[in-house]
């Protein structure tokens, strides 16, 4: 005769309690070590989404490079033309301040030889690319200058080459001209409104950078733009000691 209130033996168990640390029946277990791989797995997934991007820095760094290599070089070009613009950066450039619009007639003394600036002739030499085969007054010449031309002078008996290349600069050139000077101390000066540079050979560098630079100057010519076309005078130039004053 069975105890109605056993339960039968291989019957349900209901409601028994779980021993501590017993998982509930059909839960999966999962290990500490697998934990820990998965962990390091996901770990390797963030840091490698979080790499370094070399390929990007190193582009990056070489345009900026580039770009600072080109600014630099345009702005040393700019420096270098600016030098070449200034004639204070000539070497061997003499320079001295004058007065502008000092009319005077007759002879006049000067404290160069030949003179850059000062008063000078109401008449100016003809200085639009005007090759005088002899010498002219020096009072027509400055007048010249204050008209902003470059005024090329050499000494008499320059080898012929070198006569060449300075007519070659002169001819036909707007506001220059060009003349013998007697007893000329260096073979080849040149001469602007206040500037003045001697040298050896008509192929010194210096020779075109001054008349490029101070042709025309717009800071040291105080007739600026004033006509340097002057018929009469080219047809029958004055000479030295006796200047056109009409």
């Amino acid at each position: 005769m069975t105890n109605p209130t056993k339960p039968a033996s291989g019957g349900p168990k209901k409601n028994q309690p779980r021993k501590a640390g017993q998982r509930p029946a059909g839960s999966t277990a999962s290990t500490g070590p697998a934990r820990s791989a998965a962990a390091r797995a996901q770990s390797k997934k963030i840091v490698n989404k979080r790499q370094t991007p070399w390929g990007l820095i190193i582009a990056t760094v070489l345009i900026v490079a580039l770009a600072v290599g080109v600014i630099g070089y345009a702005v040393s070009q700019n420096r270098k033309k600016a030098d070449e613009r200034n004639p204070d950066k000539i070497a061997g450039i003499v320079h001295k301040t004058f007065t502008g619009g000092d009319h005077k007639p007759g002879p006049i003394s000067y404290p160069e030889s030949p003179p850059m600036g000062g008063p000078h002739s109401q008449v100016w030499a003809d200085c639009d690319g005007t090759v005088y085969p002899d010498p002219i007054a020096s009072e027509n010449a400055v007048h010249g200058l204050e008209h902003g031309a470059v005024w090329i002078t050499y000494k008499p008996g320059l080898p012929a080459e070198q006569l060449d290349v300075l007519t070659k600069l002169t001819a036909g050139k707007p506001y220059t001209m060009l003349s013998p000077y007697p007893e000329l101390k260096s073979n080849v000066t040149l001469q602007s409104w206040g500037y003045q540079l001697s040298v050896d050979s008509a192929t010194d560098k210096r020779v075109e950078r001054f008349i490029n630079a101070l042709r025309q100057n717009q800071t040291n010519t105080p007739e600026l733009g004033a006509s340097c076309s002057n018929p009469v005078f080219k047809t029958n130039p004055s000479t030295p000691g006796k200047p056109a004053d009409s």
